[in-house]
C-alpha cells in the first residue's frame, strides 16, 4: 500500500460522490501527521481485486477538491479500466508462438513509439480497446504497453537523442545558422521554435531542430532572448552562431539585435508578402472581388455545379489559359500538370483554391486556376439563369453581381506574368535542401531592375500605400452594402458591387509594386550579405551589381581571408601549403611573411569561371576543399543561412498537427520532446539507446 499524500489544507468535508471510479474506489478518512499535529484527512482507496488471490489493490489518493483525475489514471494504467468498462486485456497464455524475451518486448515497444512520434499519435492510442485487439490478433505475444510506459520510452529517447545530436552538431559544424519563428498555441501558450542549419565536413547541407520552447508572457525581446539564449547554451553553440533568419517583427529584430556578433536577416518570404501586399494597393477591390467569386465555388453546391459544367463541356478550358500551362508542363510544374487533366476520361474536376490572406502566393495561385476554369463558370451563370426553382434564381442572382467583367477577367490574366517573378522567388527562396543565402540578393535585384520606371518617368503618387500599419491588399474586405456578413477586427468595408474601372490600373499596380520595393529593398548591395553571393562559384563575378560595388565585396573577402591566414589560431584550420622542395630550406620557408601568400587562394579563386547555374555549390567546394582550404572554410559559414523562416514555420506545422484542439493538456516539456524526435530522428541510427550502451 502505499503512503498517504498529505493534503495540506484543512479537514475536507463529506461530499457526494457521482464520479463513475467510485464503482473502484472508497472514501475514507485517514489520520496523518503535519509537523507536531495529527490532522484527518480524506482519502480514495482502490478496492480492484487482482491476482489469483484476488487481494485488494489498496492504492490509496489524497482526495483534494473534487479532483479525481489520479484514480481515473490509476485504474487505466494499473487495471486496464476506463469508464465505459475493462479494456480489451491479452490472456495469460498467447494461443500461438512462444513469449518475447525482455529484450525483445522492448524492442517492439520502441517501434510502437517511434511510430506513435512519427504520425503524431496521441499518447492514449495504445489504451484503445479496438487497437489492442487488434495488435492481438496480429501478435497476440506482444504486451501493449500503458500510458506511462510509452512516456518514459519518450522520455529515455530525448535522454539518449539529445546528447547525440549535440556531439554530432559539436563535431561537424564550424559554424551555423538559424531560423526562429514565435507561435501561439491552441492553449494561447507562445512557443518559440529555433532550428538550425550548418554544413558537414562532406560538404552536405544539415538542418536540426534545436528547441520549440514555452517563452513567458508578454513576449518582449528580452524574453526571447532570454529563452534564446538558454537554447544555444545548453547545445553550446553560442560562439558558432554567425547569422539569424526571423520575420519583420520588431521584437524577434531586437532580440537578434542586442545579441552581439550575430547577424540578423529579415525572412525573404515574410517581406515579398509585404511587398505584393502594399504594392497591390491600387487593385485591392478588384482582389476582392476575385475572393468573392472563389469563395463562392467553395461552397459544396456551387462545386458540385461547376464539376458538372466541366462533364458536360470537357474541352471549354480557356484556351490561352490551357496554352500557357502546357508551356509550364514543360519545366516539370506538377501543379500546372495536374491542371491539364481532361474531364472527359478522369473523375477529377477542378476546383476554385482557396485565397488565403496570409500567404499572396496562394492569390496568385487561386486566380491562375479561376482563370483556368473562367468558361465554365460562364457554363455554370448561364445554366442557372435558364432555370426557375426559387434555389437556382438566387443564386443566379449572387453569382451575376460578383461576376468579373470582361475587363477585368483581362486585367486578372495581365496580372500573372507581373507577379510570376514574385511567386518563383517566393518557392525558390523557401527551400531547405539547397544554397538560398548566396542566391537571395541576385534574385531581388533582378526583380527590382524589371519594375524600375524609365529614368524620365516620375512617380509622384503613394497610391494610398501607408507603411506605418500593417494594412494591405489581401486584408479581409467585405462589402459595405452588405449587412449579414461576418465583421472582424481586421474586416474593412469597400464597395465591392460594381466592376473597377480597369483603364492604366497595370501601370498603378507597376508603379505601386516599384514603391513597395523600395521602400523594403533600400539596399541590396550590403557587402557583408553578398559575401555568400561572391562564395557561391555560380554567382562569383557579381554581375548583378556594379564593378565598384563588386570590388568592394571581393575586398572584404580578402579582408575574412587575411584575418584567418594571419591568425590561424583563432580557427580549427590552416592553410595547405606546398611542401619544401629541399629539406635545407624549409627553415628558411616558415621564415617567410604570410602577407606574401595572403591572397593566393583567394586570387586563383577569382581567376575561375563561373559554374552552371543548374550546377551544385556544396560539390563544387567539397571537390576543391584541399585547394582553398580557407575559402572553403569560409563558403560553409556564408552558404549554410536560409534565405526565409520557412524552416521554423514547418517545425511549427507538426507542432499544430500534435498540439490539437483535443490534446491542449499535454506538458510542454512532453510537448517539446515528441517535436524534437519527430523532427531529428532522421538524423540518428535509432532515437533509442541501445543495448550495448548501457
Amino acid at each position: 500500500m502505499s503512503s498517504v499524500e498529505e493534503d495540506g489544507s484543512k479537514e475536507n468535508k463529506p461530499r457526494k460522490l457521482t464520479s463513475w471510479i467510485w464503482q473502484y474506489f472508497k472514501e475514507e478518512t485517514k489520520e496523518v501527521k503535519k509537523g507536531e499535529e495529527c490532522v484527518n484527512v480524506l482519502v480514495m482507496v482502490c478496492q480492484v481485486k487482482e491476482g489469483s488471490s484476488l487481494a485488494i489493490c489498496g492504492t490509496e489518493y489524497v482526495r483534494k477538491d473534487s479532483s479525481t483525475g489520479n484514480a481515473i489514471s490509476h485504474l487505466r494504467a494499473k487495471h486496464n479500466i476506463v469508464q465505459s468498462g475493462k479494456l480489451f486485456v491479452q490472456t495469460e497464455t498467447p494461443r500461438k508462438g512462444k513469449r518475447y524475451t525482455k529484450q525483445q518486448q522492448k524492442e517492439l515497444r520502441q517501434f510502437l513509439v517511434d511510430w506513435i512520434i512519427s504520425d503524431s499519435l496521441p499518447i492514449h492510442t495504445v489504451q484503445s480497446e479496438a487497437f489492442r485487439r487488434f495488435i492481438y490478433e496480429l501478435d497476440p505475444v506482444f504486451t501493449m504497453p500503458c500510458e506511462e510506459t510509452v512516456r518514459k520510452i519518450i522520455h529515455e529517447a530525448y535522454n539518449y537523442s539529445f546528447p547525440q545530436l549535440k556531439d554530432m552538431l559539436s563535431v561537424q559544424a564550424t559554424s551555423v545558422s538559424l531560423t526562429m519563428d514565435l507561435w501561439t498555441a491552441r492553449n494561447r501558450q507562445g512557443y518559440l521554435g529555433v532550428t538550425c542549419s550548418y554544413i558537414n565536413q562532406s560538404f552536405k547541407l544539415c538542418e536540426f531542430t534545436l528547441d520549440i520552447a514555452y517563452v513567458r508572457y508578454p513576449h518582449t525581446s528580452a524574453h526571447i532572448k532570454d529563452t534564446l539564449v538558454n537554447i544555444l547554451n545548453e547545445w553550446n553553440i553560442r560562439e558558432k552562431v554567425y547569422i539569424i533568419t526571423t520575420d519583420n517583427a520588431s521584437n524577434m529584430k531586437k532580440c537578434v539585435q542586442d545579441m552581439e556578433g550575430v547577424e540578423q536577416l529579415g525572412c525573404t518570404a515574410h517581406t515579398l508578402q509585404l511587398i505584393i501586399g502594399k504594392g497591390m494597393k491600387p487593385a485591392e477591390i478588384l482582389i476582392a472581388r476575385a475572393k468573392q467569386l472563389i469563395d463562392f465555388f467553395m461552397r459544396p453546391k456551387q462545386s458540385e455545379r461547376l464539376e458538372d459544367a466541366q462533364k458536360n463541356f470537357p474541352g471549354l478550358q480557356d484556351e490561352l489559359e490551357r496554352e500557357i500551362i502546357l508551356q509550364n508542363e514543360e519545366e516539370d510544374n506538377e501543379q500546372d500538370e495536374q491542371d491539364i487533366i481532361d474531364p472527359s476520361n478522369t473523375s477529377t474536376y477542378l476546383h476554385t483554391i482557396a485565397d488565403t490572406s496570409t500567404r499572396w502566393n496562394s492569390s496568385y495561385l487561386a486566380w491562375n486556376r479561376l482563370l483556368l476554369l473562367k468558361n465554365h463558370i460562364n457554363v455554370v451563370l448561364n445554366t442557372l439563369g435558364s432555370q426557375f426553382d426559387q434555389d437556382s434564381k438566387k443564386d443566379y442572382k449572387t453569382l451575376q453581381s460578383i461576376m468579373l467583367s470582361s475587363d477585368e477577367w483581362d486585367l486578372l490574366r495581365d496580372l500573372k506574368p507581373i507577379l510570376q517573378p514574385f511567386a518563383e522567388a517566393t518557392d525558390l527562396l523557401g527551400g531547405s535542401n539547397y544554397c538560398t543565402f548566396s542566391i537571395m540578393n541576385p534574385i531581388l535585384t533582378q526583380i527590382k531592375k524589371q519594375f524600375a520606371p524609365p529614368i524620365s518617368y516620375n512617380i509622384n503618387h503613394d497610391y494610398g500605400i501607408n507603411f506605418q500599419n500593417e494594412e494591405t491588399a489581401f486584408d479581409d474586405i467585405i462589402d459595405e452594402e452588405e449587412d449579414n456578413q461576418q465583421f472582424t477586427a481586421s474586416s474593412r468595408k469597400l464597395k465591392l458591387k460594381n466592376p473597377i474601372n480597369t483603364q492604366g490600373m497595370l501601370n498603378k499596380i507597376k508603379s505601386a509594386l516599384y514603391i513597395s520595393i523600395n521602400h523594403y529593398w533600400k539596399n541590396l548591395t550590403k557587402p557583408d550579405v553578398l559575401l555568400a553571393s561572391l562564395l557561391d562559384p555560380r554567382m562569383k563575378d557579381l554581375s548583378f551589381v556594379s564593378s565598384e560595388k563588386g570590388d568592394e565585396i571581393k575586398n572584404l573577402l580578402r579582408e575574412k581571408y587575411n584575418e584567418m591566414y594571419t591568425n590561424p589560431t583563432s580557427q580549427p584550420i590552416q592553410p595547405i601549403r606546398s611542401p619544401a622542395k629541399k629539406k635545407k630550406n624549409a627553415l628558411l620557408a616558415s621564415l617567410r611573411k604570410p602577407s606574401t601568400r595572403s591572397c593566393d587562394e583567394v586570387d586563383e579563386y577569382f581567376q575561375l569561371e563561373e559554374i552552371d547555374l543548374e550546377s551544385n555549390p556544396f560539390t563544387w567546394w567539397h571537390e576543391r576543399e584541399e585547394k582553398f582550404p580557407i575559402l572553403s572554410f569560409l563558403a560553409k559559414k556564408y552558404l549554410s543561412a536560409y534565405a526565409c523562416s520557412t524552416a521554423s514555420e514547418r517545425l511549427f506545422s507538426d507542432a499544430g498537427n500534435l498540439l490539437t484542439a483535443k490534446r491542449t493538456r499535454i506538458s510542454p516539456n512532453l510537448f517539446k520532446k515528441l517535436i524534437f524526435l519527430k523532427r531529428n530522428a532522421k538524423h540518428l541510427d535509432s532515437i533509442h539507446k541501445p543495448d550495448d550502451s548501457d
